[in-house]
């Protein structure tokens, strides 16, 4: 398997197999929430990863894409004294690869690329239903640190 940033005549076979079923997935586990307008998701084509040097996306490949992991670099407010963050805004492998390591492979990735830029820690958010993935970052070491409350408005 290869873990690597996607080459530009790639972005489309990302997006198609990838991005695109992962923004559906997100929107079937909480549409009041994460409901997606489909014209932005047929839309997507990587650039805010790939266009954007404090982002960036790698994709597994077997040999066609598999899984992805997205994310990007901030800084902490200087009221804080720590260093810069990794946020993990992505993670998906397509369901017929799952439970194969894939996704620790790709959050690996990530973890070397955020260490490379002096990142002190990764930060995600999981959907509070999603157990899997609850249990999936644990099992990488992932504490949970805040609950995120939302109210509609």
């Amino acid at each position: 398997m290869d873990i690597r940033v996607p080459t530009d005549d790639e972005r489309e076979a990302v997006a198609a197999r990838l991005l695109r079923p992962a923004y559906r997935d997100t929107e079937a586990r909480d549409p009041e929430f994460s409901a997606v307008e489909e014209s932005v998701v047929e839309a997507e084509d990587c650039s805010r990863w790939l266009d954007d040097d404090d982002r960036t996306i790698f994709v597994a490949y077997d040999p066609e894409p598999v899984g992805n992991v997205s994310g990007g670099v901030s800084s902490s407010p200087a009221l804080y004294e720590r260093g810069p963050n990794c946020y993990v805004d992505g993670l998906y492998v397509v369901p017929e690869r799952r439970r194969e390591g894939i996704a620790g492979d790709l959050l690996d990735r990530m973890a070397e690329w955020a260490r490379s830029r002096d990142c002190e820690r990764l930060s995600l958010s999981v959907h509070v239903d999603n157990d899997a993935a609850l249990d999936f970052y644990e099992n990488h070491d992932f504490e949970t640190k805040f609950h995120s409350l939302r109210k509609r408005l």
